[in-house]
């Protein structure tokens, strides 16, 4: 048997197996009333529809018997992506009236034209392409993670506006502080609604879009209450979008578990400025990571054409080890030598093709980094010194360049062996390239030396045999 609602724009299967709309009762000669009118007839738009006349939906002529006996059909001349009616009832019913702008197509992987590096447009049109996919069939959860302003929010709500225009499904969308607001409220004995049926709708809505999870700074009561609602969701596997600008460790344990499940939940970690700040942002906070600076800095780019026997052997080991550790990067790889060797040229290298393989990579000078750091003690600084700090620590890849103990503060020492000793401990994919020898950073910094040369983690290759690029270029003069 073939149900009328599945013939979508095709009057002639109406009828098949008696399923015949029932008859319009109203005279012929009756006015249509046109504020009625949301259906129109196909070969004529001044006329409302025959099937339905002009109402969008109909009842089918079947016996009592029938399941579909008096039930509501959506009129195939009618689609859901065009009932502009129900779009705005489901827009407030879902907390989304001030949304209808974010969509996928508004959705820019490089705001400012120009502003964001490569490996940030890399990160945008990645979370993009989950959240499309997402939209077109959401199953389980879809989890993004990242700054403020970095466009979680809007991927989050496009999500929330393609299913609600296109396949009419119920969605809400609410912050999390806010959400806790209204429980509290309903929850008061001298409130209005209930709730009880107000907690039963989110759990069971279709599509929940709950934003900003992680900066409510709940009671007791309200994180009950917020883990009842995500475990039921998370058991029950019901489409659950969620961004958060904590690193999932950091919330409620039992909340970041389920996140954590990857049978369940996608997990996509934004890495991208805030597009707020970038237009005003300090010329370093824009030079460090931004890989257009090392653009030119590739594996296919590094000659050792017209070297000495012993450089070209030297430079070819060197490039030979910063390529197989960027096809699978795991412990800790450190290229020493001269300046002008080609250490940072195989470091960008690797950055770059890391950043080009959507892989979360923070490539940055010693100097570069240390001042970044410091920049968060300014009193205009708009991000906190911890802040800054977590994101170097925890950054998957780091690619330190330059890094020198000579001349370091105790400051620059201390903050150094804070950077390096987490990412010992955490055995976190790290590059390295330093002008020093091995003695003197063991003279500079004992205690960083002990990390540093430690060879269960650490590979290390010195460019001894290669003199400075400009050294070359004068004997090749």
């Amino acid at each position: 048997m073939r149900h009328v609602g599945d013939a979508m724009g095709d009057a002639s299967a109406i009828g098949q197996d008696n399923g015949r709309p029932a008859p319009i009762d109203r005279a012929d000669d009756a006015p249509a009333i046109a504020i009625d009118l949301v259906c129109y007839d196909p070969a004529n738009r001044d006329l409302p529809c025959p099937l339905c006349d002009g109402k969008g939906v109909y009842t089918l002529d079947v016996p009592l018997t029938d399941p579909r006996f008096g039930r509501f059909q959506r009129c195939p001349n009618h689609p859901v992506e065009q009932d502009r009616e129900m779009h705005e009832r489901l827009r407030r019913f879902g907390n989304l009236d001030g949304y209808r702008d974010k969509t996928f197509e508004n959705f820019s992987v490089n705001q400012l034209g120009g502003s964001y590096a490569p490996n940030n447009i890399t990160s945008l049109y990645s979370a993009k392409t989950v959240a499309e996919e997402y939209a077109l069939d959401p199953i389980g959860w879809l989890v993004y993670e990242g700054p403020y302003g970095c466009g979680k929010t809007h991927l989050a709500v496009a999500i929330a506006n393609a299913r609600l225009e296109l396949h009419g499904e119920q969605v809400l969308f609410v912050t999390a502080p806010d959400l806790l607001d209204i429980l509290r409220a309903t929850y008061g004995p001298e409130s209005d609604a209930s709730f009880d049926a107000y907690f039963e709708r989110i759990r069971r809505i279709r599509l929940l879009v709950l934003d900003d999870l992680g900066v409510e700074n709940p009671s007791g009561w309200a994180k009950e209450k917020l883990f009842q609602l995500l475990n039921y969701r998370h058991v029950n596997r019901l489409p659950t979008v969620v961004t958060t600008n904590s690193p999932l460790d950091e919330l409620d344990p039992r909340v970041s578990s389920r996140m954590m499940q990857g049978d369940v939940v996608k997990h996509v970690r934004i890495n991208a400025p805030d597009y707020r700040r970038v237009a005003r942002a300090q010329p370093l906070e824009l030079r460090l990571n931004d890989l257009r600076l090392y653009q030119h800095m590739r594996f296919d780019t590094f000659t050792i054409d017209g070297l000495e026997s012993a450089e070209k052997a030297n430079l070819k080991t060197a490039l030979n080890m910063a390529a197989n550790w960027s096809r699978d990067p795991s412990g800790w790889l450190c290229f020493m030598g001269d300046y002008g060797s080609g250490k940072t040229h195989l470091a960008a290298a690797i950055a770059n093709d890391l950043n080009e393989r959507g892989k979360d990579v923070m490539f940055a000078t010693t100097p570069d980094l240390l001042d970044y750091l410091r920049q968060a003690f300014d009193p205009h600084s708009q991000s906190r010194f911890d802040k800054r700090l977590r994101d170097i620590l925890r950054i998957p890849i780091l690619i330190l360049d330059d890094l020198s103990l000579a001349s370091a503060t105790s400051w620059s020492q201390e903050k150094l062996f804070q950077i390096i000793d987490y990412r010992y401990l955490s055995r976190s994919p790290t590059v390295f390239t330093t002008p020093e020898t091995r003695q003197s950073m063991e003279e500079d910094s004992p205690r960083l030396a002990t990390r540093l040369f430690d060879q269960r983690l650490c590979q290390w290759f010195d460019l001894d045999r290669v003199r400075s690029y400009v050294k070359r270029m004068k004997t090749q003069g």
